[in-house]
């Protein structure tokens, strides 16, 4: 987080004491107005309590929790590359757009080589062709990338409903680019939050 050091969030997170400095920062960090975790607090009457309850879980409708781990694993690669749909978020700077857009390449032509081995699409890889060489390439980009940009690539897969009568749900691959120098802590998000229903059309603009 800018300007703060992980240990004070620690400290945070805990509920010990924090210098006001260190407050403003993080708010701002999170969007918020620079006294919002430092200006004086008028105590809410219980309606008041529950309005605001409400109101700050409200961005959590439609959304749902899913669990996620740095990508680092082959077998990571095979979960998502299975998958009907890939969506990917990014909180990485405009100029990691293009790297971006590598990754989301090498990830759909680990699904696409992945279905011609299985045999459902043809024709098969020649007889020398290795999976593992394709993996290899793919987690060469993925370091570039993530040392480029100060990133970690979190990944996650889930269960959508969807737009089609025909296909109600989908199994969705998600990427969630996050980066270390706004969250030095970003490696240990342990779940992210995700559209609880996805477009079949808007996942045809980047279909494997």
């Amino acid at each position: 987080m800018a300007d703060v050091s992980h240990s004070t969030i620690q400290r945070v997170e805990r509920g010990e004491t924090v210098t006001p400095d260190c407050l403003t920062k993080i708010a701002v960090a999170l969007g918020r107005p620079a006294d919002y975790l430092t200006a004086p607090r008028q105590k809410l009457t219980e309606e008041q309590a529950w309005e605001s309850l409400q109101q700050s879980v409200a961005w959590m409708d439609g959304l749902v929790e899913v669990p996620v781990a740095p990508l680092t694993k082959e077998r990571q690669l095979r979960e998502l590359a299975s998958t009907d749909m890939i969506v990917i978020g990014s909180y990485l700077d405009e100029e990691a757009q293009g790297d971006i857009d590598g990754l989301r390449e090498w990830i759909d032509l680990t699904g696409f080589v992945r279905a011609t081995a299985a045999g459902d699409i043809g024709p098969k890889p020649e007889r020398g062709f290795r999976m593992r060489e394709l993996y290899d390439d793919l987690f060469q980009h993925l370091t570039q990338l993530q040392a480029r940009h100060q990133a970690v690539c979190l990944v996650g897969t889930y269960t959508a409903e969807t737009d089609s009568r025909a296909l109600p749900t989908a199994t969705v691959a998600v990427l969630s680019l996050r980066s270390k120098k706004r969250n030095p802590a970003a490696a240990k998000l342990k779940t992210v939050w995700c559209q609880q229903k996805v477009s079949w059309k808007d996942a045809m603009e980047h279909t494997r």
